[in-house]
């Protein structure tokens, strides 16, 4: 980025956010935000074009505001939907000749798998190593700087999105005057709210959002699996309108201002009055109140996610459960998942001045992630590629491997260059990398009932949520708490 200065742009379900970051000793800098709230984007999908533009040209605004930094360029997240995983292997040989390792033979590594990958429908949004091999001798995180004479290995994973998908987040950003460097899909960002100690034991992110739950499973330093189910924060409101028969703007007033996820700590003191959709009298509800709907749909969200796990055979979470994203803000989201599980819980927010929401930890993220691939890469691009005109290199590529992003990432290969030869590369203390891995399989994204999603949750009485708790609660707390032990 210019001037050292990383953007991150999330599109999401409720609002579109934007970060402006800097490489800070180990962590990120943040030194501005924007955010603007839309209807033009629903469960990681576009579905207003015009609506999502507009909220993009106005967060960046906000953003340039706030930190004093003219944007043109930017790092996009993408969310885990439509998203499958693949593990592949590339070996570079240098056929007995000494040579030191550099990020342009990491890049080639990289680059070589991702172009592997021809999809009439999926594209290759990341691919993030493992773990690397040097004469097939030492396993390494990073390799730069050690010298070989055979060869380098590196073991990867990629991550691919469905090509329409992406094809039209890009075009909503770029329609709106900016230039995508790169795309990072949340499954790689997500490592960044987890410690190391969480990422090596065997971690899962959470990041509840207004209309998706996403999740990501991170072992021996690396990601192993990932996926998301349609539901947010957006269905907790809609079953409070339903419940209470009140309009969604006093339901989510209510559920932000007295809103408690676990029912037992919940307050029956204070008194809520909600308007009626019908112009009836306004009706007095508790906290308590709330917190029997909120609990039913916020557990059905988490089940669906322990589902998932267990259908992918991941039993053990020992690194614990770190939950996130702008439904986390809700009281007592702790309290219940430790209810369901045994494993230990942690709320992440950012403690980076000006974004401390947890709404805010995906766009971070997505930051961190990019300073991560610049300090693997050093800023370097690969050297064989011939110089030629923009559009015919990328006519080239698309004739090659028919894929819409490699104009995209020859882009990022540009800009690098032009740092590196007008001297403006910044180096930065050594950051984190990936660690290794174990054999992986291939997988796919988790398919979540749709038809589920949008059933109203109503009230239950206090004899039939007894009856619930000793029946299916308490069935299948058990279950889990017996899975992830």
């Amino acid at each position: 980025m210019k001037e050292h200065y990383y953007v991150a742009l999330d599109i999401g379900s409720a609002s579109v956010k934007a970060v402006v970051g800097e490489k800070f000793h180990d962590g990120v800098n943040i030194i501005g935000t924007g955010q603007t709230f839309t209807d033009g984007i629903s469960k990681g999908k576009i579905k207003d074009f015009d609506l999502a533009r507009n909220a993009i040209i106005d967060t960046i605004k906000k953003a340039k505001i706030s930190s004093g930094v003219d944007i043109d360029e930017v790092f996009l997240k993408m969310p885990i939907t439509e998203t499958e995983f693949k593990f592949s292997e590339e070996e570079l040989r240098f056929g007995g000749n000494s040579t030191e390792i550099n990020g342009t033979h990491i890049e080639d590594l990289l680059e070589t798998l991702r172009e592997r990958e021809i999809h009439r429908d999926r594209e290759v949004v990341t691919v993030y190593p493992i773990h690397f091999k040097v004469d097939d001798l030492h396993e390494v995180m990073d390799p730069k700087e050690m010298m070989a004479t055979q060869s380098l290995f590196v073991r990867a994973g990629i991550v691919l999105a469905n090509r329409t998908l992406l094809m039209n987040a890009v075009k909503c950003v770029e329609d709106a005057g900016l230039e995508v460097l790169d795309v990072y899909s949340d499954a790689v960002n997500y490592q960044h709210i987890l410690s190391e100690s969480e990422v090596e034991l065997g971690g899962v992110a959470i990041d509840i959002g207004a209309d998706l739950t996403q999740f990501g499973y991170y072992e021996r330093g690396t990601l192993r699996y990932a996926g998301s189910i349609p539901v947010g924060g957006n269905h907790i409101t809609n079953d409070l309108s339903e419940a209470f028969n009140t309009p969604t703007e006093a339901a989510e007033k209510a559920k932000q201002q007295y809103g408690h996820a676990f029912y037992d700590l919940a307050s029956e003191a204070d008194i809520i009055r909600l308007p009626q959709r019908d112009g009836e009298p306004d009706i007095e509800v508790t906290p308590k109140d709330l917190a029997d709907i909120i609990e039913m749909r916020l557990e059905e969200m988490l089940m669906g996610v322990f589902e998932a796990l267990q259908q992918q055979k991941i039993t053990k979470v020992n690194g614990g459960f770190v939950v996130t994203g702008g439904t986390a803000n809700l009281l007592g989201v702790k309290e219940l998942m430790q209810d369901l599980v045994s494993e230990k819980i942690r709320v992440h927010v950012p403690n980076q001045m000006g974004a401390r929401k947890p709404e805010f930890s995906s766009v971070i993220s997505t930051v961190s992630s990019g300073i991560m691939f610049d300090e693997l890469l050093e800023y370097v691009t690969i050297d064989n590629y011939e110089t030629e005109s923009e559009d015919a290199r990328h006519d080239a590529s698309e004739e090659t491997s028919g894929s819409f992003f490699n104009g995209l990432f020859n882009k990022r290969k540009e800009h690098n260059t032009r740092q590196l030869e007008s001297g403006e590369t910044y180096k930065y203390p050594p950051g984190k990398t990936s660690g290794s891995a174990p054999e992986e399989a291939e997988y796919a994204d988790y398919a979540y009932d749709e038809t589920r999603s949008d059933e109203t949750v109503t009230k239950r009485s206090e004899d039939t949520r007894q009856g619930e708790q000793k029946d299916y609660r308490g069935y299948m707390k058990k279950f889990f708490k017996n899975l992830f032990e």
